[in-house]
């Protein structure tokens, strides 16, 4: 069970709120005004905050940036809940770095459904992959999340290999563990030797990677990524399909095509000219910015979103 803490200055419904939490097995802890809430967050250490927005003195809005921006904190669940249930309030909350919202009044079973999705959302963040051994799509999101939650100038790369499906369909389930593996160890290996200690290398599934980075690093990290992929994948090859620059596989028509060596096309999206309030708009404009890296020749290629914009 989980450990939860409550922040409502709503005595009557938080008393009842906990009866039915502490019933459930979970470990509760209330107070009942904003001021003190973070410090006291501080001393219970919780795995889920439930945060009431309309607080005398000190709003839920300002209890959840603080936990964001702490190191002890940010990584703990947190909901919010709202009495208007409005779009413009439910997205401002979600942007302060909350994982979900409830609008008041609520039934307590739809409060414990809430409850149990944040644990779940808890429990899937820990999954790694099976072959990289590396956290997939919702443990990056949350991370880009938190970190623009703390202002902090990021750059996120979107990493696709271009090419992985047609190798998996000529080497089998052997060659896909092999591509996997060797792309996981060339972006884990790469952050550590070039010392970027607080990126975050997320595998999102098949052929596509994701890794944040302090926004200064992208440059060096990308164009360090091109180039060892691009000299060290030969490995990946036999001489003869070297030579030729090809390998066949059978397409979703059953026909024989030749198919380029494997090669990487990378996209970017930073801080610099856009003020993301979330991991969404991040990677709103990921998907626009992978379609314009297009590798040619078995080079990999990197493009970068410059444009300016307040969103």
């Amino acid at each position: 069970m989980s450990r939860i803490l409550l922040v409502d200055d709503d005595v009557d419904l938080s008393e009842l709120i906990k009866t039915k939490l502490t019933a459930e097995g979970h470990e509760t802890h209330v107070i009942n005004t904003g001021e003190g809430a973070f410090e006291f967050a501080k001393k219970v250490k919780p795995d889920i905050s439930i945060l009431d927005i309309m607080l005398p003195g000190v709003t839920g809005y300002q209890i959840c940036r603080r936990m964001r921006k702490d190191p002890e904190l940010y990584k703990h669940a947190i909901l919010v809940l709202t009495a208007l249930g409005e779009e413009p309030e439910i997205l401002h909350g979600l942007e302060q770095g909350a994982d979900d919202y409830l609008v008041k009044p609520f039934k307590l079973e739809r409060l414990m459904d809430k409850i149990a999705s944040l644990n779940a959302l808890t429990e899937s963040l820990a999954n790694r992959n099976r072959v990289t051994k590396l956290l997939g799509t919702d443990a990056v999101k949350r991370e880009i999340n938190h970190l623009l939650a703390r202002d902090t100038a990021i750059a996120v790369v979107y990493v696709d290999m271009i090419g992985y499906k047609a190798f998996c369909a000529n080497r089998g389930a052997d060659g896909q563990q092999q591509a996997l593996e060797f792309m996981s160890k060339l972006l884990v290996g790469l952050t550590r030797n070039m010392g970027f200690y607080e990126s975050f290398v997320a595998h999102m599934g098949g052929e596509h990677f994701v890794i944040s980075l302090k926004m200064e690093d992208h440059e060096r990290f990308t164009s360090n990524l091109c180039e060892q992929f691009d000299s060290k994948v030969e490995s990946l090859y036999t001489p003869e399909e070297l030579k030729k620059g090809y390998i066949k596989a059978i397409d979703r028509h059953k026909k024989e095509v030749r198919c380029k060596i494997m090669a990487l096309s990378v996209g970017v999206a930073h801080t610099q000219f856009r003020g993301f309030k979330s991991a969404k708009k991040v990677f709103e404009v990921l998907a626009q910015v992978r379609q314009m890296a297009h590798p040619k020749e078995a080079r990999s290629v990197v493009f970068v979103d410059r444009r300016r914009s307040d969103r």
